[in-house]
């Protein structure tokens, strides 16, 4: 245990020092580029998206768009994730296109995201509203943003089945680690 705290002491330190920084604990806003900050808007519904652009949206307003389309995926990932299950966004975007489903891209976090932005796609790019919840940690906002998107209550029993989710006229189906295999 004195080793566990030790250890966390130095990092705290170190990320206080800059001298090191732990990302992905929360939205990670505070450490993107100006430039990178400039990239974010909120959602507006029915409004043309910009594929220059980074929508902040909820799990709310993500439902209301999904029943636009009779088939829909909404694949929620973390930026420079090297998970088995974490496949260049282009797979994912030429399966939607090959099954005739409408996808979305939403990033947990703006961690990493300088990964996710060299990546070549075609999709909008969306990102987790961190702030609906007032919860400002990761682990917490990106649990109730999928229990919201399954239909569930937001502080249900996280029942964590993957980060794709499949939707038929704007009703949830199920959740996978991957994508099926035609």
């Amino acid at each position: 245990m004195k080793k566990f705290f030790t250890l966390l002491s130095l990092l705290f330190l170190l990320n206080s020092c800059s001298l090191a920084s732990i990302g992905g604990l929360s939205d990670d806003y505070n450490k993107l580029t100006d430039e990178q900050k400039s990239m974010v808007v909120s959602f507006e519904p029915d409004q043309p998206t910009d594929k220059n652009k980074i929508y902040v949206i909820n799990a709310v307003e993500l439902r209301t768009e999904l029943k636009k389309y009779p088939k829909a995926l909404v694949y929620t990932f973390a930026n420079g994730c090297s998970s088995e299950f974490c496949k260049p966004l282009y797979v994912y975007e030429n399966w939607a296109k090959k099954n005739d489903y409408k996808l979305f891209l939403v990033m947990t976090s703006y961690f990493n995201l300088d990964y996710t932005l060299a990546e070549s796609f075609q999709s909008q790019l969306y990102v987790m509203d961190s702030n609906y919840f007032g919860k400002q940690l990761a682990r917490k906002y990106v649990g109730y943003f999928q229990n919201e998107l399954k239909g569930l209550k937001y502080n249900a029993k996280e029942d964590w089945n993957g980060g794709l989710f499949f939707f038929k006229n704007g009703e949830f189906v199920n959740n996978l680690n991957e994508l099926p295999k035609n």
